[in-house]
């Protein structure tokens, strides 16, 4: 077991400290454990690299301690009457879209790991950013206007997943 993947096993853990602050109301105790697992996810890929540690239990840790921190904000979030449910469902829905898309694509054999874009990861920061404001504004208005935005990057992300997904179904059964 290396650091990086320690990193991510921390991260884990960690939710369900954040998963209870929210639940007991305690956001600014929530807003400080969120930005503290994503720092440990940037520096668990950073030390990954620079320590030559990349290892195939890092490479499923890292990417399920982001989505289970993701998936897991975002439900006790709605729960707690934060973000309204509509937005958790879209999030939760691109999640599932693109995973079945990719264990589709896996089992034919067209592909072999995960590929994100651009836009796949400018929705993950909006998710992201959505949640810190969220915790951290309480009250204050225009939260709607970080809901939107993320629900559309997120529609827009999972229509461009499941294009892709498509295009290469058809290359491969066209060769």
């Amino acid at each position: 077991m290396n650091i990086p993947n320690l990193l991510s096993i921390f991260r884990l853990f960690l939710t369900l400290f954040f998963i209870a602050s929210v639940h007991y109301g305690k956001y600014d105790i929530a807003l400080t454990i969120f930005i503290a697992q994503g720092v440990s996810d940037l520096l668990d890929g950073f030390l990954a690299r620079i320590m030559k540690a990349k290892t195939y239990l890092g490479s499923i840790l890292d990417p399920l301690a982001d989505k289970v921190m993701l998936v897991s904000s975002y439900i006790i979030l709605t729960i707690n009457k934060i973000i309204p449910l509509w937005l958790t469902s879209t999030v939760i829905l691109r999640d599932l879209i693109i995973a079945t898309g990719f264990l589709v694509l896996y089992k034919l054999s067209y592909q072999k790991k995960p590929l994100p874009s651009v836009i796949s990861k400018i929705t993950t920061l909006s998710q992201i950013v959505t949640i810190v404001y969220v915790l951290w504004s309480g009250t204050r208005v225009h939260k709607e206007y970080f809901y939107y935005a993320t629900a559309i990057l997120a529609i827009i992300s999972g229509c461009q997943y499941v294009s892709r997904g498509i295009q290469t179904v058809v290359k491969k059964v066209a060769v």
